[in-house]
């Protein structure tokens, strides 16, 4: 559970407090800040002002300066984690040095990153989050100048994570991921997956730069590309009356009972189709797996609404499916790239959404 708490100023920025002191450009959270401090610390100078109603002299920029990036590796590694202990484990150093960077850090944006809880670990606070988020870009650029420079003339190399509809996971991600890494094997990838707030917290924590999704139910700070538009089709068993048909109307359908492809989103796509024609689905079973639903149907037990067309009509128990059209006009479920708003991407990010858009183009 995400612990929340409000923002200490330390006493060494308390110390850099000074009456309205500062440029235009940090108080908006611009890039133009005074000598030469990243943009995360001017914005989050302004955070600070925000939260106290206090104003930095253009001296404490110069005091950001003194961040290093194993600071920053070391709260990211804390946050991640949510244990200073197990931070200090994954990185391979003691306990205290990760406290003493991560309390130095603190002290130097004069806010507080984490709350600490005896033997219960660590929450993020508010203002955390968002240094969580421009540290892991700070780090991922810091990662990428390394690989460029070690790698100049070579093919592009560096790390990055993409986010994926626990539903779309099967269908497309191995064969995305099979065929990037055939074109590109210097870039690793890796991936999480969820639900679609799963997806939007990666990527508004910089866990991940990039998701696969559907375009429904997203923040504004999140941008979405849509990639293709799947109509909506019913799946029956082999031996079912209308098996033998290429087409349906949902009407015709009505008594049969149905297998609901229980995930949160989908779950309220399909509904709305029944909702739009007027039926009440008499839902017979509720499952999250798409492997679950297409058994339950190829044994007779009902039929289902689905998307993506899979390449095989035999359910893993053996039974036969069939597919039919639907005939009735209804919104097709549309996949999506998708990026937080207004962030530049890396030049892998880059790489990687240019070859999802050709992957989905071929398919």
């Amino acid at each position: 559970m995400l612990t929340i708490a409000q923002p200490r100023l330390s006493r060494a920025a308390s110390d850099l407090v000074s009456d309205k002191k500062v440029s235009r450009s940090v108080l908006d959270g611009g890039n133009d800040v005074h000598h030469g401090a990243p943009h995360f610390m001017g914005r989050q100078l302004h955070r600070a002002i925000k939260y106290e109603n206090i104003i930095f002299s253009s001296y404490a920029l110069k005091f950001l300066m003194q961040i290093s990036l194993k600071e920053l590796r070391f709260f990211v590694a804390a946050a991640d984690h949510q244990s200073i202990t197990l931070a200090a484990a994954s990185m391979n150093v003691s306990q205290p040095s990760v406290s003493l960077a991560i309390a130095g850090l603190e002290d130097r944006l004069g806010i507080q990153l984490l709350v600490r809880h005896h033997a219960r670990g660590v929450a993020i606070t508010a203002a955390g989050i968002d240094v969580l988020r421009e540290a892991r870009k700070l780090l991922a650029h810091a990662n990428d100048i390394q690989a460029m420079a070690s790698a100049l003339g070579e093919a592009p190399r560096g790390r990055l994570k993409i986010a994926c509809l626990t539903y779309l996971v099967p269908r497309y991600l191995p064969s995305l991921l099979s065929s990037f890494s055939a074109a590109y094997p210097e870039i690793e990838v890796d991936f999480v997956e969820g639900d679609q707030k799963r997806l939007v917290d990666s990527l508004m924590t910089g866990e991940a730069e990039l998701a696969l999704s559907y375009d429904l139910d997203l923040p504004n700070s999140v941008s979405s590309e849509p990639l293709v538009d799947l109509e909506p089709y019913v799946i029956v068993a082999k031996r079912h009356q209308f098996a033998g048909q290429k087409r349906v109307r949902l009407q015709e359908l009505e008594q049969d009972p149905v297998i609901l492809l229980d995930l949160p989103i989908s779950r309220d796509y399909y509904t709305a189709i029944f909702t739009s024609l007027g039926i009440t689905p008499r839902i017979r079973h509720r499952s999250t797996s798409i492997e679950a639903v297409r058994g339950l149907v190829a044994n007779g037990l009902g039929y289902s609404i689905l998307n993506h067309r899979a390449k095989s009509l035999t359910a893993y128990d053996g039974r036969k499916l069939a597919e039919l059209q639907i005939e009735d006009s209804l919104p097709p479920a549309r996949v999506s790239l998708l990026m937080p708003s207004g962030m530049k991407p890396r030049r892998i990010i880059e790489i990687l959404a240019a070859h999802t858009r050709s992957f989905f183009l071929d398919l």
